[in-house]
């Protein structure tokens, strides 16, 4: 049986609420939270838990149906995840301000958290995602993926999107990125992961919200990222009022795997500016 990993915890919420996450650091400074992207886990985020434990409480959990969290009661959405992050931030006894960091799909996620419980953070970081809804085109190619998802399994649903999740720059010259990947994403059942893509797939547009954000925002993603294209993400930062926008040349749609000093460099010029 493979042990279990030191920093992976399970809240009870309810009886019909279980979320599993991984946290670090000490107690007593500032709370900065990871949501990860699909098809993978909050695994994703090792590099970043280990670079920023030293100076922060750090947590990252797992959406629903990934790990030990419970699979979604009712029909899935990215307004649930937003509100099990909330609940789940109570049970944790996180009451401070947070930075919310999200990418891709946790993006969506931190976006949707942002409009319900602005009160509730600190700073916000979004990476390698965006703010507008799924496209008529987009939404074909989701329900194709439900179709794969449900027939396959993690790895499966995780190989046959590789080259859109990582740039031709770790594609060519990284061969241990696209494995790493893989590893993440093999634990997950493709229902669970069919609900997720249908959450994606029905969210709502919140590019007319990216005005009223207030906190500190950086938007962050990579140069080759073919999903969220540096074009994208610099028309959100200039959206949001004072953003600041940092691309990362060399890496794809999974920047914080694919260069993670690059990744986490900026994130920490980021959260010493303020």
């Amino acid at each position: 049986m493979k042990p279990k990993e030191p920093n992976l915890k399970t809240a009870r919420i309810s009886p019909s609420l279980s979320i599993s996450y991984r946290h670090a650091g000490e107690m007593n400074v500032p709370p900065l939270v990871f949501l990860h992207a699909f098809p993978l886990s909050s695994a994703m985020w090792q590099a970043q838990i280990e670079e920023f434990r030293k100076d922060y409480e750090v947590f990252a959990p797992d959406f629903r149906g990934i790990g030990h969290t419970s699979d979604f009661n009712d029909k899935p959405s990215i307004q649930t995840l937003a509100n099990d992050l909330a609940i789940w931030l109570e049970e944790v006894d996180v009451y401070r301000a947070i930075t919310l960091v999200g990418l891709s799909m946790g993006g969506y996620v931190a976006l949707e958290f942002a409009r319900q419980f602005p009160e509730k953070l600190r700073a916000l970081i979004f990476c390698d995602t965006r703010a507008d809804a799924d496209s008529i085109e987009a939404k074909k190619a989701r329900g194709e993926m439900i179709s794969l998802a449900k027939e396959n399994n993690g790895r499966a649903v995780a190989q046959k999107m590789l080259p859109k999740l990582l740039g031709e720059t770790t594609l060519r010259e990284k061969p241990r990125i696209p494995q790493k990947i893989k590893e993440i994403a093999a634990p997950n059942s493709g229902e669970n992961l069919s609900k997720l893509i249908a959450a994606m797939r029905e969210r709502r547009d919140s590019s007319e919200f990216l005005s009223q954000i207030k906190v500190p925002t950086l938007v962050l993603g990579g140069g080759e990222d073919m999903v969220s294209p540096p074009e994208v993400m610099a028309q959100m930062a200039a959206q949001i009022p004072s953003a600041r926008h940092v691309t990362i040349e060399g890496a794809g749609h999974l920047s914080n795997l694919e260069s993670p000093q690059d990744f986490n460099s900026a994130i920490r010029e980021f959260l010493n500016s303020f």
